[in-house]
Order: C-alpha cells, then sequence, then structure tokens
C-alpha cells in the first residue's frame, strides 16, 4: 500500500513567532494486489479437460458416466431451463464429498474457499427439528444472497437425508431449483445444487454383490442404475409419505449412484496416503496388505467390498505405522543390548 502525501509551506511575516507546517493528506492512493473475489471469468472457469481426469486418477472405483458432460453443458447453457440438481447416493466411504470437492475446484479459481461455494452439513446447520422453519428461512436467504452476487453459485448439501424434516426444506428451495426465469429479479437457473445421500445404498450394495458373483463388470454394472437407482427412491418417496420426498425426485436432474469400493480401490487410497503424507518413510511392498487385512469387507465369504469404503484409511494406516515403527524400535534396543553381551 502507498500512501502520497502533499506538504504544503505557508510562510508568514516576521512577526510571527515561528514559521509552521501545515500538514495535509490529500488522499491515500491505493497499489494493491487485492485479490478479491469477483464473479467473472478470472476467477469462475470450468476445467472440464481437468476435471475429467481428476475423476479418473482420484476417485477410485467410481465410472460416473454423464456426470462432467452433464456439468459442462449447464455451465455453459445460457437458456438452461433449470438449475443443476445432482444427487448423489452411495455408501459411506465411496467419494460422494470428495466428488463434489473435486467439482468446485475446477470451477471456481479458489476451488472450495470460493465466496461462491456453499457447504451445508446436516449435524452443523440444521440439528434441530423444532427449527424447521427459521431453517427454511434462512436458507433462502443463503441462497438468495449467494446467487444475487453470481449467477454461477454451488450449494453442497451433505448428509440431506439425515437433516430432520430434510425434506420439508424442499419447500423453500423449490423456487430456486424449479423451472423459474426469475424471482425477485434474479435468476437461479445457472446455480448448482448438490444433495449428497446415504439413501439408496443398500440397493447398490446388494446390487454389485448379486452382479459381483455372476461375473459382471464394475463398468458394465454401473449402466443398470441408470434407471434402477432412480425408480428405487420414487417408489422409496411414495411409500414413505414424507413431505418432499415426490418433488425432490422431480426436481433432480440426474441421480448418481456410487458404488462400494473393492481392495484394489481401498489399496489405492492408502497409497495416495502415504504418498502425501509419509513421502520420507520407506514403506515395506507389504504394508497395504497389512493395512487391508484391518479393514472390514463384505459379505463376509467373498470380501467383495469395503464396508466403509476409504473412510477409515487414514486412522488405519497411521495406527499400523505407528505399531510397525514401534516394533522396529524395540527390535534396534534388542540389537543393541546384544551386543553389549558380545
Amino acid at each position: 500500500m502507498k500512501v502520497i502525501y502533499s506538504l504544503t509551506f505557508l510562510c508568514f511575516s516576521n512577526s510571527v513567532i515561528a514559521s509552521f507546517l501545515i500538514f495535509l493528506t490529500l488522499g491515500q492512493l491505493y497499489s494493491s494486489l487485492d485479490d478479491e473475489e469477483i464473479c467473472d471469468s478470472m476467477w469462475i472457469s470450468f476445467n472440464l479437460t481437468g476435471f475429467k481426469v481428476a475423476l479418473d486418477t482420484k476417485v477410485y472405483g467410481q465410472p460416473l458416466v454423464g456426470l462432467a458432460n452433464a456439468v459442462w453443458h449447464h455451465w455453459n447453457d445460457k437458456q438452461s431451463a433449470k438449475a443443476l440438481v445432482l444427487s448423489l447416493h452411495g455408501p459411506t466411504g465411496t467419494g460422494k464429498n470428495y466428488v463434489a470437492r473435486i467439482l468446485a475446484n475446477h470451477l471456481y479459481t479458489r476451488g472450495t474457499k470460493s465466496n461462491f461455494y456453499r457447504l451445508f452439513h446436516a449435524a452443523v446447520h440444521f440439528p434441530h427439528k423444532s427449527r424447521l422453519e427459521t431453517y427454511m428461512s434462512e436458507l433462502q436467504e443463503w441462497v438468495r444472497g449467494n446467487v444475487s452476487r453470481c449467477l454461477k453459485s454451488m450449494f453442497v448439501f451433505d448428509e440431506f437425508d439425515k437433516i430432520p424434516h430434510g425434506l420439508a426444506l424442499l419447500d423453500a428451495l423449490k423456487p430456486f431449483l424449479d423451472h423459474n426465469d426469475h424471482i425477485g429479479g434474479v435468476d437461479y437457473r445457472r446455480a448448482i445444487f448438490i444433495f449428497l445421500r446415504n439413501d439408496g445404498s443398500d440397493l447398490i450394495m446388494s446390487h454389485m454383490v448379486e452382479q459381483k458373483r455372476l461375473g459382471r463388470k464394475r463398468y458394465d454394472i454401473y449402466t443398470d442404475f441408470d434407471n434402477l437407482l432412480s425408480k428405487h427412491l420414487e417408489s422409496e418417496a411414495k411409500r414413505s409419505q414424507q413431505p418432499g420426498a415426490l418433488l425432490y425426485h422431480s426436481l433432480v436432474s440426474q441421480f448418481i449412484p456410487l458404488l462400494p469400493l473393492e481392495k484394489d480401490h481401498v489399496a489405492g487410497c492408502i497409497d495416495d496416503y502415504l504418498l502425501d503424507n509419509q513421502p520420507d518413510y520407506l514403506i515395506p511392498t507389504c504394508f497395504i496388505d497389512r493395512v487391508l487385512a484391518d479393514i472390514d469387507f463384505q459379505p463376509k465369504v467373498e470380501r467383495y467390498f469395503a464396508s466403509s469404503g476409504c473412510k477409515r484409511v487414514i486412522e488405519k494406516t497411521q495406527f499400523i505405522l505407528e505399531r510397525e515403527r514401534i516394533d522396529l524400535k524395540r527390535k534396534r534396543e534388542a540389537r543393541k543390548k546384544e551386543k553389549l553381551y558380545l
């Protein structure tokens, strides 16, 4: 920051006791590289190629067919009929949050730190049933405020199925998700809404186990869920008679399944963690097998899929690393003692 001051000297007659200086500040000139985020192409640009590569190399075991193209078409369609609403379903640890973060990182220069990205978590933002009306009002303000600042805003609702009366929140969101040109002078059709849900996991798991036993390939099984998941959720919505259940189904642009992870996929997660956090530690080739042996897989007989995906990989890996360090330390101390008695 540079400050330029103007100095003005006023001279008076000799009768004045002394000359004095009047310091006048005419203003401050700011030379700043302030990185205030603006809703323009400098800060917002969808990197389609980078997004596809990230999905292929960082998200294990998820074909995610059509996701990248769906975002691309919506992001570049100035005449979009409605907001893009994605509903991600799958067992714990399969990458729902990870996919949402990767998308944000390829939409915004600041990624998930962007002012145009908002994450809502069930336990944090909507914990109490008794405050539903308050939540609805606050949610509308959040969405209205963000989209007013930038049409290409992104909203993620984590564990949406665990929000008390969560589907009732759709009454507050419906105007923003539906086919409306403008609401109060604001166009919400360019925004993206992503709902992360665990419901549908049992269907996904059971179908995957059944098809795996038949010898079908993972990519081929994925295509089964185009209609299978949508029909299942619609049937569940009718049966549950929850307010907003069918409304939710009608507003979703695309249902996206995330499949349970196999051993090779979990091994990839372990390897990634080691490369990122233990680059100087020499890992024996059998180390990943030791971590895998400490992870639960199902069904119990075939052990096809990790029960919690990659969710507990970090703590399991850290535990076994520490155990191996302790064992190594003990072996070294034992060798030292042997040398003393030689």
